[in-house]
């Protein structure tokens, strides 16, 4: 039994460079929204910020980056850790990265020759590049993991964290989330008319928007009992955490907040408490029409009579976008530590119909109390935290539910496969399996309507997801989709989009900007729209690590899964063709380019044997073990070959290096074939390819390594004979 305590804290906000004084600032009432400084942008729907105070961004490329190193720099002093001394994870969650420094310069793509300073401002783009700078900077962590799920990205990192800890993954992890004002994001929010052009008004009656804002947020996540081995001091515990998604609309929240209520029940459920429980609810708050309705008829929903305090900070910091979570977490740990309520700012006149105990100004609290953190995002996934005084939270069992795979998809050369016969795709060598023919559109087959709004990468991974789910159903009942996540993501994100959109808006005006565009430019996006198609309820992520997306896509909803934050997880990557990605950012960030491209996807469904079970489903396959690591993987660790064993994988990762010395290294390989295709997501067909192998017979056990620079994958796949074990 363990608990999972707060030993550091950090913080860079609008209202100071560190965790003292933005805090000071944020229980004084003052504002950080002020006039826009960073950038003009001719015809912007507003011209007022959030900006970041105090940032000190020294040789750090990104202004995304520079926040996060510096806020996670402060929670790692503040918990007495170096990595390089106490093994310490980490998970980061944002939507930008470097935008701010190449949206421009990607309109010039082409045009303008690359210099080693702009070559520096390009290794940025990627949102996996915050995660390289913090183990440049801060480092070596034992793994890292970077998530998005547009503004309910840095819940999504602490529900990680907390997944790693209570499954014995990681005794120790650094969460959090970082995000700067970018020109995109600006005229983006500005053309979905939800921006305010004065500063906004949480909960008002007469609220017109929100105000857009900057910032990160960090908190050292522990096992009690290792921090109390070290003499940690505990500022806080998180008790519980839930995520879950809406299944509803790309932008808009659904309307009675019934999703936005099961989301915080199942966060109560997760600390084993009720709703009499909780003193104090940070909301998501943004002060746009919509959002503020559909949360408090949820807080009304979930909490009753219990009816407990209320306040955004937004009206203070604006809205951080992917560092909400992360920054709105902290202000909860801080408010109980000093037992103080922070005060919604800036509403002179509440709608009455919220019907909600608002603070307005800062509170004094005799008595120690629980709070909760609330974050809500595009296309729907939002989610809850629970914090606890040191010493208060319910311990919980240290381990995991035993996973299988019961579905697979890939989107192949034109071509849309599942179930077994995905193990086509796997060769000896490289250069078996020719290409076959174009074999016409993969997506041919979704309803037209319900995907009119969605890009090449939504209806891509809506196919494939669609493909996995239908061959997870097979010969059993259905999987209970309201409780499924869909993590995805692509290595780059949209660059040719975002080159398009920011073209239009450099050219003609922010005013000139397509709100139809925009929301496909949010990384998780393409996963977003899936979910929306096929109805799923968890959690939609986007896991962006280059090469590795996939691998990273797959690991994280084992890890979500086995922690029992979801029931099930389609897991996989979607990759377009893009010039600019695999011309120029490929080559920059060491991925591997090839002479011919192919747009390609994979999806695999992971649900828990014991769900697979009931539902009487024979898995594929059931999953072992799996393993992420910067640098060198343990593979020592793993179970040895058996007869029969194989080892698989796409044709760029270097096997042999990955499996030297180990009891792995002789046996025989497979790689993904030429019918593959040929994209940098094909680790994800490898390892779908690799589950088709085993439940078809040709293999015994399989191990699939993946790799990205400075980190890898594994996963050991074995057989599940007759129903789930």
């Amino acid at each position: 039994m363990a608990r999972i305590v707060v030993t550091g804290l950090g913080m860079i906000s609008p209202l100071g460079g560190d965790l003292s004084s933005s805090m000071r600032a944020l229980f004084e009432g003052r504002r950080g929204v002020g006039p826009l400084t960073l950038f003009s942008l001719p015809g912007a729907r507003s011209s007022l910020a959030a900006e970041a105070k105090g940032l000190e961004q020294g040789d750090v490329a990104a202004r995304t980056d520079a926040l996060a190193v510096q806020a996670a720099r402060e929670a790692l002093a503040h918990a007495g850790i170096r990595p390089v001394e106490h093994p310490t994870h980490l998970v980061v969650g944002g939507t930008t990265a470097g935008m701010f420094e190449t949206e421009e310069l990607l309109t010039q793509l082409g045009n303008v020759d690359l210099t080693a300073a702009l070559e520096v401002r390009l290794r940025t783009h990627p949102l996996s590049s915050t995660a390289d700078r913090l183990s440049e900077q801060l480092g070596p962590f034992a793994a890292a993991r970077t998530v998005c799920c547009a503004c309910t990205s840095g819940v999504a990192a602490i529900a990680l964290a907390l997944s790693w800890i209570r499954t014995g993954r990681a005794e120790r992890v650094l969460a959090g989330g970082a995000d700067a004002l970018c020109r995109l994001t600006y005229s983006g929010f500005g053309c979905l008319a939800v921006l305010d052009p004065a500063e906004c008004r949480p909960f008002g009656k007469d609220r017109a928007g929100l105000n857009l804002g900057e910032g990160a947020g960090f908190l050292v996540l522990e096992r009690d009992d290792v921090a109390a081995a070290r003499g940690a001091t505990v500022f806080g515990e998180i008790a519980g955490v839930a995520l879950a998604g809406e299944a509803h609309h790309i932008t808009n929240p659904e309307p009675t907040g019934k999703t936005a209520a099961r989301v915080m029940r199942r966060a109560l459920e997760s600390a084993q408490l009720s709703p009499a429980d909780v003193a104090y609810v940070n909301a998501h708050g943004t002060a746009t029409p919509h959002n503020d309705a559909a949360e408090s008829a949820a807080i009304r929903a979930c909490f009753g009579d219990a009816r407990p305090r209320v306040s955004s900070s937004k009206g203070q910091i604006g809205h951080t976008l992917g560092a909400a979570g992360a920054i709105e977490a902290v202000i909860c740990v801080e408010a109980i530590r000093t037992r103080r309520l922070p005060p919604t700012i800036g509403t002179s006149l509440p709608e009455p119909s919220f019907d909600i105990d608002h603070v307005w100004s800062t509170e004094e609290v005799a008595a120690p109390f629980f709070a909760m953190s609330n974050s809500f995002g595009f296309g729907g996934t939002g989610g809850s935290v629970v914090v606890a005084p040191a010493g208060a939270s319910k311990p919980v069992s240290v381990g995991g539910a035993a996973l299988v795979v019961s579905g697979v998809a890939v989107v192949a050369c034109g071509q849309l496969l599942e179930g077994r016969d995905v193990a086509s795709l796997l060769a000896t060598t490289r250069g078996d399996g020719a290409a076959p023919a174009a074999a016409g559109d993969p997506t041919a087959w979704l309803d037209a309507g319900k995907a009119r709004r969605m890009d090449r990468a939504g209806k891509l991974s809506a196919a494939v997801i669609g493909a996995a789910l239908r061959d997870a159903d097979q010969d059993a009942s259905a999987l209970d989709r309201t409780d499924s996540a869909a993590i995805s993501g692509t290595a780059f994100g949209n660059v040719d989009g975002s080159m398009r959109f920011m073209k239009r808006v450099l050219d003609k005006g922010a005013a000139m900007a397509s709100p139809a565009d925009f929301p496909n430019l949010v990384p998780s996006s393409p996963v977003s729209h899936a979910a929306i198609y096929w109805g799923l309820g968890g959690p939609a992520l986007a896991t962006p690590d280059l090469s590795a997306t996939a691998e990273a896509a797959a690991a994280t909803g084992m890890d979500l899964v086995a922690a029992g934050l979801s029931s099930s997880a389609v897991v996989g990557s979607v990759e377009e063709v893009s010039q600019l990605a695999e011309r120029v950012l490929a080559p920059l960030l060491g991925v591997r380019t090839v002479a011919a491209h192919s747009e390609g996807a994979s999806a695999l469904v992971i649900e828990s044997a014991d769900a697979a079970r009931a539902r009487g489903k024979t898995p594929l396959c059931r999953v072992t073990a799996w393993l992420t690591a910067r640098g060198e993987l343990p593979v020592a660790s793993l179970p040895s070959p058996g007869d029969g064993a194989r080892v698989v994988a796409e044709p760029a990762v270097d096997v042999s290096r990955r499996l030297d010395s180990s009891a792995w290294a002789a046996v025989p390989r497979l790689t993904s074939s030429a019918a593959a295709g040929d994209h940098v997501g094909l680790g994800g067909v490898a390892l779908a390819a690799a589950a088709a192998l085993v439940a078809s017979g040709g293999a015994k056990s399989v191990l699939v390594v993946g790799e990205a620079p400075d980190r890898a994958y594994a996963f050991l796949l074995e057989p599940c004979l007759g129903p789930a074990p």
